[in-house]
């Protein structure tokens, strides 16, 4: 019993199998329907075709490329001065603080000025008292009453008190605090009610147009640098950059422990916030190439030691090989292999071989296109049969179809894809909505064309 039970059990399995295969036979036949059901047969809305790949690509470029010698250095004003104090007193009144704007000569600050009027004061009164004797000695000498030496005695004594009165006057000059040179203040080491000596610092002005970058190039490019050379400089905390610069002089020595010149650049300042003290990337221009053509970095191919490219050409990959010159940035020039127009891909290239089908990303395809498909979508989709319950293929609907080409080709969301299907259709005039598809893809029971298909659900297939 066992042994015809068993001998059943392999007679009709094989004849499943048999009418299984006769079965999937007839899809291979020439002018069926195309066959759209399972994971096996390629998935739904997928008709044997290899798809595009989506790729970014960038149009070539013309623009100045340069040579440079590249370093860094520290911002330096050209003058900055301290001011110190030139008399001794009590600091009264502050003028200026850090940050401002001063002329040569402008007072910062003053000083209590009681005892130097009165030191002035002293000197006016030894120096009317000088005069007046003069002029007696000198009336007596006229009568021969005094001698010659007594009339240069008092000669003598009225030029020094006259010298001191100008130190007198200097003084109470002093007892003002001015700036020495046109600049900003830079700091300020004084406050109010201190007691300043003479020669102690109180202020530091410094002149910021131009500011100064000195940098230290290698004896072996020195003679690719000349004064009046231009020189890019760029700062991190700034933008707006690169500013720009020159040469003002040439060190004539050679450091002999480090092998290197100091070259000197100047860097107007105006108003684009440069400020002393600030690390700058300097880029001393050695060559330039005007209007050459020029590709991003990232274009270039690392699968091979050769500098090669990929364009994007009608669609189609073109490999090329290219000839590289200067380098800036993220940018490279090409001196031969490439022309005016070509687009070469940047992003997605990894793996692409020469005439692979590719795609723009992001780049939607007119809507009388998509109308075409959908409508062979929809002729397609009245072959499928019946749906999953009558066994001959799986039911889907032309709208769910062309939502998942779309997403699958064209890179979209559900929601966007939903959108250019409404569009679509709006176009047909048929004036039905996405099947099962709400504002974001929502979930829900829909029909489209009459009901000739229905789909169940809004999730992805």
């Amino acid at each position: 019993m066992q042994q015809e039970g068993r001998d059943t059990a392999l007679a009709i399995l094989g004849a499943g199998l048999l009418a299984l295969s006769a079965g999937y036979g007839c899809d291979d036949k020439e002018g069926s329907a195309p066959s759209w059901g399972g994971r096996g047969g390629g998935g739904w809305g997928q008709r044997g075709e290899t798809a595009a790949i989506p790729v970014r690509a960038e149009a070539v470029e013309r623009r100045d490329m340069y040579a440079y010698v590249q370093t860094h250095a520290r911002l330096e004003a050209e003058r900055s001065v301290g001011v110190v104090a030139r008399a001794a007193g009590l600091v009264m009144e502050l003028l200026a603080e850090e940050g401002s704007q001063v002329a040569a000569g402008q007072a910062l600050a003053r000083l209590d000025k009681d005892q130097l009027v009165l030191w002035r004061q002293q000197a006016q009164v030894a120096v009317d008292q000088a005069e007046l004797a003069h002029e007696r000695t000198t009336s007596l000498f006229d009568r021969a009453l005094v001698s010659q030496e007594e009339l240069d005695a008092a000669r003598h004594q009225l030029e020094n008190a006259r010298l001191n009165l100008a130190e007198a006057d200097l003084n109470l000059e002093y007892g003002d605090i001015r700036a020495p040179i046109a600049g900003i203040v830079m700091r300020r080491d004084v406050e109010l009610g201190d007691m300043v000596n003479p020669n102690q610092a109180l202020f530091t002005i410094a002149d910021l147009d131009p500011l100064l970058a000195r940098i230290r190039i290698p004896e072996s490019r020195l003679q690719q640098v000349s004064v009046g050379q231009p020189a890019k400089v760029e700062i991190d905390a700034l933008a707006g950059g690169p500013f720009s610069g020159e040469v003002r002089m040439i060190n004539p020595g050679v450091d002999p422990a480090s092998g290197t010149v100091k070259v000197t650049l100047e860097v107007p300042a105006g108003d684009n916030g440069l400020r002393p003290g600030m690390f700058a990337a300097v880029r001393l221009i050695t060559g330039v190439h005007p209007a050459t053509l020029v590709v991003p970095k990232q274009a270039l191919i690392l699968e091979t030691d050769a500098d090669d490219v990929l364009l994007f050409d009608d669609g189609l990959v073109r490999r090329a090989r290219v000839e590289l010159g200067y380098s800036e940035g993220d940018r490279v020039e090409i001196v031969s292999g490439l022309r005016d127009g070509d687009q070469v891909i940047t992003v997605g290239q990894e793996g692409l071989k020469d005439g692979q089908s590719v795609r723009l990303a992001g780049i939607l395809p007119p809507l009388e296109e998509e109308e075409d498909e959908a409508a062979g979508t929809r002729n397609e989709s009245r072959q499928w049969g019946p749906g999953r319950g009558g066994g001959e293929g799986r039911a889907m609907p032309d709208s769910a179809t062309f939502v998942g080409r779309l997403r699958e080709r064209w890179g979209l969301s559900e929601a966007a894809a939903v959108e250019r299907w409404r569009q679509m259709k709006q176009r047909m005039g048929s004036g039905v909505t996405a099947a099962g598809l709400g504002p974001a893809g929502a979930e829900g029971d829909s029909s489209s064309d009459g009901g000739d298909t229905t789909w169940r659900g809004g999730g992805d297939r």
